[in-house]
């Protein structure tokens, strides 16, 4: 499982903006930052830190608030579907 998870959760933050700056990406990795909801929480807090983002502050909270509530439904439907 930790390898697998390595597959999962190493692109996303290496993809988050937390290494390097967002700005400037090739066109494909500009596309794949903008799906991968913690650009957005990096670039949020990047913005109450030192007031600095690439996006605004509430369309971070937005993009996450959005997330949350998918991940939360996809979780909880999954959730529904074991069987003991």
């Amino acid at each position: 499982m930790q390898l697998i998870m390595n597959f999962v959760v190493l692109p996303i933050y290496f993809l988050s903006g937390a290494l390097f700056p967002l700005s400037g990406l090739p066109s494909v990795l500009s596309f794949i930052t903008r799906i991968d909801p913690l650009s957005y929480g990096i670039d949020a807090l990047r913005n109450l830190l030192i007031g600095t983002s690439e996006f605004t502050l509430i369309f971070s909270f937005a993009v996450l608030s959005v997330a949350a509530l998918l991940f939360v439904a996809l979780g909880s439907y999954s959730f529904s579907k074991i069987q003991l």
